[in-house]
C-alpha cells in the first residue's frame, strides 16, 4: 500500500483539471457522468431535492469493490436526503484494475468534482467497503483537509502520512459474520489513541457485503454530529432531535425484535455519540429497561463465550496450518475438512453468537489458507509442498476453482494422471464450466490430449475438445 500513497501524491500534485458543465437530477442518482482525462471512467451523484448551487454542500466520496456506483449512491441516499449531503460514487471495478490505474482515476475523479460542484471544503468525506475501504483510507492520508472516513469491513493505516494536528472522524463498520470485524475493532482503537474523534457500529452482514441504508444513514450521523460540534455546521437543536430519534428508533427495532444485547450496545455507543446533546437520561432510561429483559444477560454471555473461544481457535488454526504445510501432512487433511463441515452446521444451529462465530471462522480458515497458497505456489517450495497446500485450500473452501487448477497442473508435470483426473471431475462437481481454462492448464499438455480427460470434460459439460 506504501506504492498507493505515492502514487496519490503524485496525482494530487500535478492535477489542475477544468470544471465541467453537466445536468443533474435533483433528488435522484445521475449516472455515468464523466471523470475528467479519464475515458470510459464515470461516476454516480446523488444530489438532495433541495440542492441548489447558490450554497456550499458536504460531500462523501464512495467506493465499491465492484464499482456499482448507482447503486453504492442510492445507498446512501436516505442518510444524504435528511442529512444534506452530496454523494459522488465510483464505478472504477476496483478488483479489474491496477492499483496505479485506481488511483489515477479516483484522484481525478474526487478532483473534478472538488473543482466542479460547489463543496464546503471542510466537510469532505470518504466512504468504502472491502477494497473500497482501502481507497477511501488512503485517500485522508493525502488530502489534508479530509473530515471523516467510513470504513466498511476493512481499511488501511501508514502511521507516518498521519497528521495529528489535522485529525478526521473515523467511523468503522462491521459485519457481525465477518472475521475482518476485530481488524475494524484494531482500526478504531488506533484513531483513539491517537485522540480521533471515532465511532463504530455492527450490522447483520457477512464479508464483502454493505450493510443496509438504514446503518449507513445512523453512521453518517457521527460526521453530521461531528461538524455540529466543531463549527461546521450550524447547531438546529430540531435537526438534532430528529437524528437522535432516528436512531433510537433503529435500537427500538432491535429491542422489539428481541436482539436484546445488540440494542443494549447501539444505545451505549449513542450515550458517547450525543453527550453533548443532552440526551443522556433517555439513553440511560432505555438501557436499563432492556438490562432488565430476561433475555438480555443469556445473549451477553453467549456473545462473550463465543469471542473467547473464536480468539483461541483463530491461534490454534494458525499454528496448526502452519505446521502442517511445512511437514505436507497430507493425513490431516481431513481433520481439516471436519472443522470446516462443522463450522458448517453451526451456522444454522448454534443460536446467533455461535452462528455468526462460525461464519467469521470459517472466512479466517479461507483467508489464512488462501493467503498460504498463494505465496506457496508462487515460491520454490518442493512439489509435494504445494500440492500439499492447494489440496488444503480444496478441503477449506471447496468452490476455489484455482487450487483444483493448480493440482491438476502439479500432478500432471510429476506424471500422475490419476490424480489430476480426479481432481478435475472434482472441480467439474463444483459447477465449473470454463472449457478454455480446462485446456490451458501449464503443465497438462500431455494430459488435455487423452481419452479420459476429454471423457470427463464432456460427462459434466456435454462436450470437449477433443474425442467427442
Amino acid at each position: 500500500m506504501k506504492k498507493i500513497l505515492l502514487a496519490f501524491m503524485a496525482v494530487f500534485a500535478m492535477s489542475n483539471l477544468n470544471a465541467q458543465e453537466y445536468r443533474i437530477t435533483k433528488g435522484g442518482v445521475t449516472d455515468s457522468l464523466p471523470i475528467p482525462g479519464e475515458p470510459d471512467e464515470t461516476y454516480a451523484l446523488y444530489t438532495p431535492r433541495d440542492y441548489t448551487p447558490d450554497k456550499e454542500w458536504p460531500i462523501i466520496f464512495t467506493f465499491d469493490p465492484l464499482g456499482r456506483g448507482n447503486k453504492t449512491a442510492s445507498l446512501f441516499r436516505l442518510g444524504a436526503e435528511n442529512q444534506k449531503y452530496l454523494i459522488a460514487s465510483s464505478n472504477i471495478d476496483l478488483k479489474a484494475k491496477p492499483i496505479d490505474s485506481i488511483i489515477k482515476i479516483a484522484t481525478a475523479m474526487m478532483n473534478g468534482v472538488l473543482q466542479t460542484l460547489p463543496i464546503d471544503a471542510s466537510q469532505v468525506y470518504t466512504a468504502g467497503m472491502g477494497e473500497g475501504a482501502q481507497v477511501s483510507s488512503a485517500l485522508a492520508h493525502i488530502y489534508r483537509n479530509m473530515a471523516g472516513v467510513m470504513a466498511i469491513g476493512n481499511s488501511f493505516i501508514n502511521q507516518a502520512y498521519i497528521d495529528k494536528n489535522n485529525p478526521y472522524m473515523f467511523i468503522g463498520l462491521a459485519g457481525k459474520k465477518d472475521y475482518m470485524i476485530y481488524e475494524i475493532e484494531d482500526y478504531v482503537r488506533f484513531y483513539d489513541d491517537m485522540d480521533f474523534p471515532t465511532d463504530v457500529y455492527y450490522f447483520d452482514g457477512k464479508e464483502n457485503e454493505w450493510p443496509s441504508a438504514q446503518v449507513v444513514s445512523n453512521a453518517m450521523t457521527g460526521f453530521t454530529l461531528e461538524a455540529i460540534k466543531s463549527g461546521k455546521r450550524k447547531s438546529d437543536p430540531v435537526f438534532i432531535q430528529n437524528l437522535f430519534e432516528n436512531e433510537m428508533a433503529y435500537a427500538e427495532t432491535l429491542r422489539r425484535t428481541r436482539e436484546y444485547y445488540s440494542a443494549y450496545e447501539k444505545l451505549d455507543r449513542m450515550g458517547e455519540k450525543y453527550e453533548d446533546f443532552k440526551f443522556e437520561d433517555v439513553i440511560d432510561d432505555k438501557k436499563k429497561e432492556i438490562k432488565g429483559s430476561s433475555g438480555y444477560r443469556s445473549q451477553r454471555n453467549n456473545f462473550k463465550q463465543a469471542i473467547s473461544f473464536e480468539r483461541e481457535q483463530q491461534r490454534e488454526y494458525e499454528h496448526l496450518l502452519k505446521a502442517d504445510i511445512m511437514t505436507a501432512n497430507f493425513q490431516n487433511i481431513g481433520w481439516w475438512a471436519y472443522q470446516v463441515d462443522e463450522l458448517e452446521k453451526l451456522k444454522t444451529g448454534g443460536g446467533d453468537a455461535k452462528s455468526n462465530m462460525a461464519y467469521r471462522l470459517l472466512g479466517y480458515l479461507d483467508f489464512v489458507s488462501k493467503r498460504e497458497f498463494d505465496n506457496i505456489v508462487n515460491s520454490k517450495d518442493p512439489i509435494d509442498i504445494k500440492i500439499f497446500v492447494s489440496v488444503l485450500r480444496t478441503a477449506i473452501n471447496k468452490n476455489d476453482p484455482e487450487a483444483y487448477l493448480k493440482i491438476i497442473s502439479l500432478a500432471s508435470a510429476d506424471g500422475d494422471q490419476e490424480t489430476a483426473l480426479l481432481y478435475l471431475e472434482d472441480l467439474l462437481k463444483t459447477g465449473f464450466t470454463d472449457m478454455d481454462a480446462l485446456y490451458n492448464i501449464e503443465g497438462a499438455l500431455d494430459l488435455v490430449f487423452t481419452r479420459e480427460y476429454n471423457e470427463l470434460i464432456k460427462k459434466y459439460l456435454g462436450e470437449s475438445k477433443f474425442f467427442n
